[in-house]
Formats: structure tokens, sequence, C-alpha cells
């Protein structure tokens, strides 16, 4: 294990400082760092809106309670693009020496222009399909490109300047006009520009070529892989996988658990394994990602992340691992968390039911919030319940030489900035 953690470190460190010392990059990981606390709230109050107890969830429905508890989440995860606009934008300006907030407000400004509108009875209003997670990678784009174009056009120098005197706040507010303008400007052109096209804006193209190599997909194990790797790789950057993946694939995958709940009722043998319920019961990587780090990090990043996140993880919301280890965006925790565990797990499900090892999923429909292990006995199927436990454990196993050498890479920067805080403390 130990020689396999030192050939990680010798090639995926050197990758990963590369790519993280690129500026776009580093502020998107930085502005999706910012967001940690939202996704945590919204993912809290979404368990308790959604706990996976049916008389629990009777009362909140009867009482009217449900509604209210839901609007943390609804004005978090909701609208989250709006906030990750912002924050990488922010993030960006900061590192180039620039008005964050200024940027980080024209970047909102910019991301509005290219999200369309929609009249209802003489009333425009915009869609929270495009301004929540689906409108995510438009955001990073709109974020990277307002922040280029403002740093542009102040290093051209084509700002108004105020006099001596002026208070700052003032100062700032003009200096920022004509950037604001030009840019306006810009995303206009641009809006018009796919108004134009058959997509009619920018969101329906990053869906639609996102969804278009989907449609070939079947019924098969075969597809199962390829869109359920899909949804991490996804995930990776950012996107919300099965909100893209799910549109095309998820009347399949019902319409498979609908067959096998006629075939089992009828004794008639099983024709397909695979389907929605077969893809919940694989769950994601959140789980066993947030207690490798909860168990073996030295990093107190990471520790910290991993405690606040595995309440969530048990119920399987992974936004505050994704966002807070974070997972996105991530080049050292790429295979495992979007290839190499995705694949293990649906193989191993997929093998043990094959060969009877664990019964086929009837295709009942349990929410996906019920943890891993009550999932399968919800589902009236404990041998799927622990082989659950099972994967996460053997999930970790898998992670922690990947794991290891990034807790590594962090905590040498903690330690080269309590180094440079003390001397700070000396100088002082």
């Amino acid at each position: 294990m130990k020689k396999f953690t030192e050939l990680l470190e010798k090639y995926l460190q050197p990758l990963s400082e590369k790519i993280s010392s690129q500026k776009d990059l580093s502020a998107v990981a930085a502005g999706l760092a910012r967001i940690t606390p939202l996704t945590i709230l919204g993912s809290l109050f979404f368990l308790l809106a959604n706990f996976p107890i049916d008389a629990y969830k009777n009362f909140l429905q009867e009482a009217n309670i449900q509604s209210t508890l839901m609007i943390p989440y609804n004005i978090t995860f909701a609208i989250i693009s709006i906030y990750t606009t912002f924050f990488i934008a922010y993030s960006y300006a900061q590192s180039e020496k620039l008005d964050g907030v200024s940027v980080g407000i024209l970047s909102m400004v910019s991301f509005f222009i290219l999200t369309p509108l929609t009249e209802t009875d003489g009333a425009l209003s915009y869609d929270f399909t495009n301004l929540g997670s689906r409108g995510l990678f438009v955001a990073i784009l709109v974020a990277l490109a307002t922040t280029r174009l403002y740093r542009f056009i102040v290093r051209k120098n084509w700002v108004i300047k105020m006099p001596d005197g002026v208070p700052p706040f003032v100062e700032k507010s003009f200096s920022s006009l004509i950037p604001a303008i030009l840019i306006s400007l810009v995303m206009l052109i641009v809006a018009f520009i796919f108004s134009l096209t058959s997509f009619g804006d920018i969101h329906d193209l990053i869906y639609t070529a996102l969804q278009k190599p989907l449609l070939g997909l079947g019924s098969s194990f075969g597809a199962f892989l390829v869109a359920y790797v899909l949804i991490q790789i996804l995930w990776w950057f950012g996107i919300h996988g099965f909100n893209v993946v799910g549109a095309i694939m998820l009347p399949i995958w019902l319409g498979l658990d609908a067959q096998r709940l006629e075939q089992v009722a009828a004794g008639e043998q099983i024709t397909s394994f695979v389907g929605s319920a077969f893809m919940t019961a694989i769950g994601g990587p959140a789980l066993a990602v947030t207690l490798t780090f909860l168990l073996f990090a030295k990093s107190k990043q990471l520790q910290a992340v991993s405690k606040i996140a595995l309440p969530a993880a048990i119920f399987n919301i992974a936004e505050p691992v994704n966002y807070g280890i974070p997972t996105v965006l991530n080049v050292t925790l790429f295979l495992p968390v979007a290839v190499i565990i995705p694949l293990f797990n649906a193989c191993v499900q997929y093998f043990t039911m094959a060969v009877g090892i664990v019964p086929a999923l009837t295709g009942v429909q349990v929410p996906q919030q019920v943890p891993r292990g009550l999932w399968g006995i919800l589902q009236g199927n404990w041998q799927i319940g622990v082989l659950q436990i099972l994967l996460v454990i053997i999930n970790i196993a898998i992670l922690y030489p990947f794991a290891k050498v990034y807790d590594n890479q962090l905590v040498e920067k903690e330690k080269a900035l309590e180094a440079e805080e003390a001397a700070v403390g000396i100088a002082e």
C-alpha cells in the first residue's frame, strides 16, 4: 500500500499541483468551497422535511409543516447557480487584485442576461430549472468569462477616474461602471445570437450537448454502466449528473422496475436486474469519501468538513462532500470517485444478483435518503442491505491511497500557512 501511495504521489501530485495552479480552476475550486455552508444548510433542512419514516412524513404533510421546512432547501439548492457564479467570480477577481464584490455582482447580472425569461399571464419570471443545478456549468463559464473581460477592460484603463478625496466606495462604484456596461453588452449580443439558433439559449445548448449522447443508450447493463459512470463524472465537474442523465434514462429505468415488479408478482423469471432501484441501491461514493477522511485524514480542513458532512452523507446527500472536501474538480480523487468506485460497485451488485448470491431487486421504489443497509431491508431484501455496507467498507479501501495523497497535499499547505502566520506574528 505504501509503494502504491508513493507511486500515486509521484504522478498525481505534480499533475494536481499543475492544474490547481491554473487560475481559472483555482477560482472554480475556491468559489465552490465558499458555497459549502449553503449546501449543508439546504441538505439538513431537506433531511428534516423528508426523513425516511412514513409516519413522520405524514405528520409533516398533515400539519402543513413540510413545505415550510423545504424553504431553506429551495433558497439554496434551487438557485445554487446564482451563488456559484458570484463566488467563483469573486474568488477569481480577488486573486487578480480586482474588486471582488463588483465582479461577483456583474457575473450574476451576466448569468441573468443569458438565462431566458418566461412569460405567464403577462408576468415575466425565471425558470428555477436554469437557476438550480442544471445551470451550474453555465454559471461557471459565465463567472470565468466575466472576470476575464473585467480584467481586460481594467488593464486597458477603460474606467472612470475620480478626483482625490472621493470616498473609496464611491470610487469603486464608478470605476466598475464602464466595465459593467461593456460586459453587459457582450452578454446581450451572446444571448441574441443564441436566440437565433435552434437551441434558443446557452442553457439548452449545454443541456442538449450533454444529453444527446444518451439517446442511443438502451436498457442493457452496459448501457446502465455508461449512464451511471457519466452521472459521477458530471458530478466531478460540479454538475448534478442525475438531472442530466435521468431526464433520458429514468423513464427507461422506471419501466424496467415496473416490469420486474410484474415478473415477481407473477412468479416469472426476472429478465433485467438494472433500473432506477438498482441505481439507488448502489448510491454514490459520498459516504465512503466522508468516512475515509474522517478516519484517516490528518488535515484539519478534511477532518472538519468530514465531521460536518457525515450526517448528510449517511442519508445519501452528497453536496456537502462534493463542494466541501471538495471532490468537484479534484484531480487526485477523480479516478476513485468518478470511475473506479462506480464501476466496481455496479459490477459487484450486478454479478451477485446474476449468480444468485443476492436476490434481484423487486423494483419497489425506496427513497434515496434511506441509509445504506436499511435501504435493502425496506426493499424487502436484507442481503442487498448487507452488500451495501460491505461495498462502503471496500470503497474506503479503494479510496485510501488516493485520499492519503490528497491529505498529504493539504497537510503541507496547512503547515506552510501556519509557518507564514507564525512569521508574521514574530514580525509584529
